[in-house]
């Protein structure tokens, strides 16, 4: 008499099948991209695919809004500075306060010129661009990143007080403001390089906190825009988006 087998043939496919799919999406993106994936999703490859094409589809929401605030915020700041710097346009002439040199004092003693980062960024912004002398084109090649560095600390003297404080409400905190766009732009950055966006590692990378900044800020600017944006619904994209396509996992945002 032939002895049955014991192995399950339909059970060994299938574990083949789920070896196969975690070789391919290790291969796609990596060991390390995946394992917080695979993590949320209890070792589950499949869930873990969904999860990250989830976590795309999140990124293209949060983009989106932070499109529509760098915009306001470029021709704020653009605007502002226009009424009030006297010669060629501030981006462009060396005097101006964002790109003549001004020296802090670091904490370890050293001088450094905080300027620097922004003359750099504007000169590959001026390369970038078709005409690199017209202050349009430069300032559509300027990076979320440089608008947000504007208004930190070490320019507080030279920027803030004089400038840019007039593109906000009377008594806007400094410090709180660029606090908010610092952390729009962190999170802005891991939606570009395709980072997880859920189960942040602090509270300022949590994308539904960055999402409602946006639009606090974004109607501070410019009222008119974020009501034909966004109306007035109290849920913004991201907290709409979670509702109507729940996360294939229980992850935090």
């Amino acid at each position: 008499m032939v002895e049955e087998s014991k192995t399950n043939p339909s059970l060994e496919s299938t574990t083949d099948d789920v070896r196969a799919t975690r070789v391919w999406a290790e291969r796609w993106l990596s060991h390390n991209r995946l394992a917080p994936y695979l993590a949320a999703c209890e070792d589950d490859v499949e869930r873990a695919l969904d999860l990250y094409e989830w976590n795309i589809s999140l990124g293209q929401v949060l983009m989106r809004d932070v499109s529509h605030f760098e915009v306001a915020l470029r021709n704020a700041y653009d605007r502002v500075m226009g009424e009030r710097w006297s010669g060629a346009h501030w981006l462009l002439d060396d005097g101006s306060p964002v790109l003549r040199p001004i020296v802090r004092i670091s904490k370890n003693g050293k001088a450094r010129d905080v300027n620097l980062v922004n003359r750099r960024a504007v000169t590959e912004a001026r390369s970038n661009a078709h005409d690199g002398d017209d202050p349009n084109q430069v300032i559509a090649n300027l990076m979320l990143g440089f608008w947000a560095h504007l208004t930190d600390r070490s320019r507080e003297r030279d920027l803030w007080i004089p400038y840019l404080n007039a593109a906000w409400p009377k008594g806007t905190s400094r410090n709180d403001l660029n606090r908010d766009l610092a952390a729009i732009n962190r999170v802005r950055n891991r939606v570009a390089h395709n980072e997880r966006l859920f189960d942040p590692l602090t509270e300022a990378l949590s994308p539904t906190r960055a999402d409602a900044d946006i639009i606090r800020l974004l109607r501070t600017l410019c009222p008119e825009a974020t009501g034909r944006l966004y109306g007035d619904g109290e849920r913004t994209p991201v907290e709409l988006f979670c509702v109507e396509h729940p996360a294939p996992a229980n992850v935090r945002l």
